[in-house]
């Protein structure tokens, strides 16, 4: 029987380190005022999670605005994830018809009751249409640093544009 306690015990724990399946998915529509938003990146992310390796699913939306995107997680975490919009819808995202230096990053969080166990999807976390012309309650804007900034121009004037 004594031999038999380290078999049990291992078991034991590979039954709660066992990573299980966790799918979720989400859906919506994108405007920019009264048009749709076409061409715009959704991203699913696993939340508090690196940046770098936290990203599940990616799509832009269709020329009417539209998306549909989900992912399967292999976790023996409780997946927490988010959706976010990288919207380009405002007047002053682009100057003399130069692209802007900043992002917009407005973020979601998909409810536990959308999150389902296994490789199926169940549950479709449905956003319905969002205006992305307003600003929204979780957003952001990541800016780049200008490429012209502390270079000489050709006058050899020196330029700082922000």
């Amino acid at each position: 029987m004594k031999n038999m306690l380290p078999i049990v015990v291992s078991l034991i724990i590979a039954s709660i380190t066992t990573a299980l399946p966790q799918s979720v998915g989400v859906r919506g529509q994108l405007m920019c005022g009264n048009a749709p938003l076409p061409d715009t990146e959704v991203t699913i992310w696993q939340y508090l999670a690196d940046p770098e390796t936290s990203g599940l699913a990616t799509t832009k939306t269709d020329s009417s605005g539209y998306f549909s995107l989900s992912a399967t997680v292999d976790s023996t975490m409780q997946l927490l994830p988010v959706v976010t919009i990288y919207p380009s819808c405002t007047s002053d995202q682009a100057l003399l018809g130069k692209p802007s230096l900043c992002q917009r990053e407005a973020t979601y969080f998909i409810p536990p009751s959308y999150i389902s166990t296994g490789m199926t999807l169940y549950n479709w976390y449905q956003m319905g249409t969002i205006n992305m012309q307003v600003k929204q309650q979780n957003e952001q804007i990541q800016c780049s640093p200008s490429p012209f900034q502390g270079v000489n121009n050709v006058y050899g004037y020196i330029t700082d544009y922000k």
